[in-house]
């Protein structure tokens, strides 16, 4: 039998709900949840007693000294029903990598991966997996701090930062792992001693560095890296020989996924994720196409982003060449590292694969670019 019908346990993400009109909701979320209409009147009551501590037999007979009578092939058939929504989880998994303190940490994260549950498989498994994966930073700028936060946040085991800089008094209203006494510090290790203040489990590698176009130099950045975050607005479709494009390079000859991101205080970009699994296009099949539909139809527009690109400005060498804001860099950030633990964790599907998604902040319209199909035909 399998194992999980044996002491059943009701996932804790789902609440047990009744209607008004007797039927009962079990979960709130109208995609994962199961409505048993016309329900018996002993479904309450067992309902309430599958916690993982009792067998079938156990709750038959709590029942009936309850003067509240369920025969075994209909507790059984429920059990199934709900076994098949899954709506249970195995009570008996220990996770052999997770501490009691991660478990505690990382809780209502673990109960959304149970609601979801696109593998069904026990929570703890999709938890395991950001645990074991290691993410690269390239820039630990405004874009590149908040990534690392939030998935430090959500556990992911391992960081490896790559950023030159020191820390400057302008960085610390809009590049969130950064305070005022660590103005001087080199950027990573302040980044670093910030993570680990957040949570002691995320291991991190510190590269104090700027990553030049150097492809020795970059596959020794990477490492054993499982994800790349380019945490700068990618001009390698536009340009020969950039650090991105030998960075797509390296990541599609490892299998390496890889995803961009970028934006400013009136429009944020995400995307678009490059899984590098051989099933989709890398950047070296979408290079062309994404280069000729970068520039617009509209002469006197096209001939302002040429010259953008090629840093043709007259009024030398510019004080300020990024000015977003700690809040659209938080919502970028939010919206790139939730596509990027469902992509590790594979609980539910990214949205960006193969796609650019903008919001526009002052009216919240978006839009999107499709770079490649889900998959190769």
């Amino acid at each position: 039998m399998n194992k999980i019908m044996i002491k059943p346990l009701l996932k804790k993400s789902h609440h047990i709900i009744l209607a008004d009109d007797g039927d009962v909701c079990i979960g709130e979320v109208p995609e994962v949840s199961q409505i048993i209409e016309k329900p018996p009147e002993w479904l309450a009551h067992v309902l309430g007693k599958l916690d993982g501590k009792r067998t079938v037999p156990r709750i038959i007979k709590e029942l009936s000294a309850e003067n509240i009578y369920v025969n075994e092939e209909n507790l059984n058939n429920l059990i199934e029903q709900l076994h098949s929504a899954k709506l249970l989880q195995d009570n008996s998994y220990y996770s052999p990598i997770l501490n009691n303190e991660e478990i505690e940490r990382y809780d209502r994260q673990i109960l959304q991966f149970g609601l979801i549950d696109n593998d069904n498989v026990h929570p703890y498994i999709y938890q395991e997996r950001l645990k074991k994966s290691k993410v690269s930073v390239f820039g630990m700028g405004g874009w590149g701090t908040w990534c690392s936060l939030l998935l430090a946040q959500a556990g992911v085991g391992t960081l490896r930062l790559i950023d030159g800089d020191d820390v400057e008094l302008s960085n610390v209203n809009r590049q969130v792992l950064y305070k005022t006494q660590d103005v001087g510090m080199q950027k990573v290790e302040a980044a670093k001693a910030s993570i680990q203040e957040f949570n002691p489990n995320v291991a991190v590698e510190c590269f104090d560095e700027f990553a030049a176009p150097n492809r020795e130099d970059l596959e020794r950045l990477i490492g054993d890296s499982t994800f790349i975050i380019i945490a700068w607005a990618s001009l390698g479709y536009y340009r020969k020989d950039t650090v991105e494009e030998i960075l797509h390079s390296i990541a599609k000859d490892r299998q390496i996924p890889i995803i961009e991101l970028g934006g400013d205080p009136l429009e944020i970009s995400i995307g678009p994720l490059y899984p590098n699994d051989g099933l989709h296009l890398n950047f070296s099949e979408v290079q062309n196409v994404e280069q000729s539909n970068f520039y617009d139809s509209n002469l006197e527009i096209r001939k302002f982003q040429e010259a953008r690109l090629k840093h043709s400005f007259i009024d030398g060498d510019r004080d300020v060449n990024a000015w977003q804001s700690a809040p659209s860099l938080a919502a970028m950030a939010g919206l790139a590292s939730d596509q990027i633990i469902k992509f590790i964790t594979k609980y539910d599907n990214p949205y960006i694969i193969g796609k650019r998604v903008y919001l526009t902040l002052n009216t919240f319209e978006k839009r999107e670019v499709t770079v490649f199909e889900y998959e190769k035909h």
